[in-house]
Order: structure tokens, then sequence, then C-alpha cells
């Protein structure tokens, strides 16, 4: 029984067979086609997600703190996107522009560069990349203000993300008040008021204390200084200055220097006041130095000193400072080989809320709404610090259209060259200044 059976499955299948090439030989008969039956497919495993390998390289400038901070964000990136590699360039300010201008000009630039109040400088150097091509998609910008996202665009491009909004005043080490019986600044203070208050700490702490840093190298303390009097460092395609508004700048500063109230040239070259790891703010032995205010919380994790911010003196036209603005910006680099994975960070580092807790606001308070709502629940005493004095700040703040100074790097430069000749005696302040003039004259103008 059992072979008749096998011999029947044997004939039904050559049958099936001969059928099967008849059927395929006379396709253009009218013979209908025998249909085999519909096979059900099995579900297709799914297919491994292919990423290309990046490597990228990020510059930026900061304290240790902020080095630090950064990092942990670049390594919280690249957990997320594993098959991105960012190489991390960062030092102090000191230098850092010129490094990146050699590097533009070999063609080698990072990839995400952070910039400053001179990003138009480089965007008018063709080095930036517009970034209107990634908004929307890659980069969200929709929770920023309008006004800070203004702040970077230029004919009608964005070509840099805030990270940071902040503003600049003075920063103090309120122990030090403390110790020497000197009461702090009010909102009202005068520049009288800042070289007394100079004196009379460096007088009552002794040897090694100052009550300030020599601030007359510092731009946006000049800035301030000349906006008390209704000027400008520059306005409508020139300085908005005169000779004698930076003799009698510089004659301040060289009077504090000679009675002791600030800290001598030697000593601010070797203790740069705008690293908080070097500042001698963090160490207790000068009470006041001109900083941007998120730069507090670099300082005040160096100190068991109580810090604080201030606004500037006033003048006889208030107290000249900026209105809040932004602190930095993220850009990218024009010739980067891969733009949209840098972009993809610089919405990580504005939009992530991991990234928000760890950068905190180093880099000043975060642009975007909905991170600093995620801020506020961890605020310190250092936060309410800082949000006090950007709203102080904007209450007392001039109401002047202020202008960026084209080449703007080249004129920092300049300012602190002329403050150091002056402050180790190597030109008197009415050669420097002469110098000066023609100098920043040149560089304003230059095309």
């Amino acid at each position: 029984m059992l072979r008749k059976k096998s011999l029947l499955i044997w004939i039904v299948m050559i049958v099936l067979v001969l059928s099967a090439c008849s059927n395929n030989n006379n396709a253009s008969t009218n013979t209908p086609d025998v249909k085999e039956p519909e096979k059900v497919a099995e579900p297709a495993a799914p297919a491994p997600e292919v990423k290309e390998d990046v490597e990228l390289r990020m510059a930026w400038w900061g304290s240790q703190v902020r080095h630090d901070r950064t990092l942990q964000t670049i390594e919280k990136f690249e957990e997320k996107y594993p098959n991105i590699k960012i190489v991390a360039e960062y030092s102090g300010f000191d230098g850092y522009f010129d490094k990146l201008s050699t590097q533009i000009a070999a063609g080698n630039a990072p990839d995400l560069v952070q910039m400053g109040g001179n990003i138009k400088e480089y965007v008018d150097r063709n080095a930036l990349l517009a970034l209107d091509p990634y908004i929307g998609s890659t980069l969200m910008v929709d929770k920023f203000g309008e006004s800070i996202i203004k702040e970077a665009t230029f004919d009608n491009k964005y070509y840099g993300v805030t990270i940071g909004v902040s503003g600049f005043g003075l920063l103090a080490n309120e122990s030090m008040f403390e110790k020497a019986g000197v009461p702090l600044p009010t909102v009202d203070w005068t520049y009288e008021d800042l070289k007394s208050i100079s004196n009379q700490i460096s007088e009552k702490l002794g040897k090694g204390f100052y009550g300030s840093y020599d601030l007359s190298g510092n731009k946006s303390s000049l800035g301030d200084y000349l906006a008390s009097e209704g000027r400008q460092i520059y306005a409508n395609g020139e300085l908005g200055f005169t000779k004698e508004d930076m003799v009698e700048w510089f004659n301040m500063w060289s009077e504090l220097r000679k009675s002791g109230g600030i800290v001598p040239a030697e000593v601010q070259v070797a203790n740069d006041p705008t690293a908080a790891d070097k500042s001698l703010v963090a160490k207790g032995q000068v009470a006041m130095q001109y900083a941007s205010a998120s730069q507090i919380y670099g300082f005040q994790t160096l100190t068991e000193d109580k810090l604080g911010l201030y606004t500037s003196p006033k003048g006889s036209k208030g107290t000249g400072m900026i209105p809040p603005v932004s602190g930095q910006f993220m850009t990218v680099y024009a010739k980067s080989a891969h733009p949209e994975e840098a972009a993809m960070f610089i919405d990580f580092m504005v939009n992530d809320p991991d990234a928000a807790v760890i950068l905190g606001n180093d880099r000043g308070v975060p642009p975007s709404s909905e991170m600093r709502d995620t801020l506020a629940g961890q605020s310190t005493p250092v936060d309410k610090v800082l949000y006090d004095f950007i709203s102080l700040s904007t209450e007392v703040a001039s109401n002047f259209e202020y202008e960026i100074v084209p080449f703007d790097n080249e004129f920092t430069k300049l300012l602190q060259l002329t403050s150091e000749q002056i402050g180790f005696g190597q030109l008197s302040v009415e050669v420097a200044v002469d110098q000066f003039m023609t100098e920043a004259d040149k560089i304003v103008k230059k095309k």
C-alpha cells in the first residue's frame, strides 16, 4: 500500500512539472496561464541603519570650568550619536583668535567655532557658513527671542547660534569689601567712587592687595565709560571718541596705578583676569575686575569668598552699559566637510535638556525659553546673582544704538597693547594716545 501511494505522488509531481513547462513555452497562446498559489512573504528583518563615521573639530575659549562642562556635553552628544566624534580644541582667550585666523588662512579651521562680538568680522571674511538651510529641521531656534537671532543675522543670512545671553559689569569679591570695611558699590556710584573705593581697599588690606585690576585695556569697560558721557567707540563709519577722551581715560588709571589702587602692570600680565583660574579676584587679592556676567560661575567655584556683580559707574549720561546681549555664538566653518552634523551638535547644545543641565549658565543664560525652564528647578544662589544682575543691567543700560567695531579683535588688541605700554612706563599717556588714535582710525577704515 505504501509503495502505491509513493508512486502516485511521483506521477502527480511529473504531471505538474510538464504542465508548467507547457505553459511557459506557449505564453503567446490564448490558453490562460495556470497561476501558482500566492506565497505569503516572510517579514523581512529590519535593515541596519548605515551611518557614516564623522569627525568634527570644535574650538572654544574659557576657564577650566567651561572646558570641563563642554567636554561633558560632547561626551553626552557622542553617546546619542555614536557615529559622530568631536575633537576638542580649547584654550584661554589670549591668542584664541590669532590661532583661528591662522587656521582660516590655511583653510584648516575647526568645523565648530565659538565666536564673540566680532562675529561679523569673520562673516565678512567668508569664513563662516550661513545656517539658514538647517533651521527648522536640523537646528531649532523657535524658542529664541527675535533680538538674539537678529544679532547674528547679516544680509538676511543667519550665521551664529547664541549659546548664552549675558551682560558685562564689575565682578566683585564682596568678602574683600567686608574685610576692608568698605561699602559695596550702589547702582548710582560714579567713576570718582570707583577711584575712592579702589584706593581704600588697597590701603586697608595692605601690601599685595588691590582694589581693582587695571581696566584701561578692557574694550567693554572703555565702551561703558565713553557711553556714560554720551560717546561711543564706533559710530557712522568712524571713531566715536576724541583724543581728549582717551587721555582722560588712561590718566584715570595711571593715577590709580601710582596710588596703589590697582594692580601693577607686571602683576596683571602674570595673573590674567580673563581666566578664572588665574584671576586674583578669585584668589582674594583683587576686589574688582570687569567681566562677562556669566563668568561668575567659573570664579565662584574657585573660591569660598562671596562674589557679586555690579553695574558700571555712572557718568553724566548714565551707566553707559550695553543691554544684555548674546555672550557668545557657536558657528560653523564655511569649509566644513560635515555642516549638517555640526548643526546637529549646535542644536544639541541649545535644545537638549541634558546639555542644558551640564552647561548651566557658564556661557550666559540659555537662549531657549524651554531650557531656562529646565534650569529654573535647580537654581542656586549664584543663579540668583546672575539673573538679578541681568534684570538690573537691562533697566539701567544705555539706549544707544551700538555698532560693532569693524575688525573688533584688532581694535581690542591695540587697546590692550596701549594700556600695557603706559602701565610698564614705556610710553607717556600723551604719546601712547597719539599712536593709539592713528592706528585705531586705520582699523575702523579698513576694507
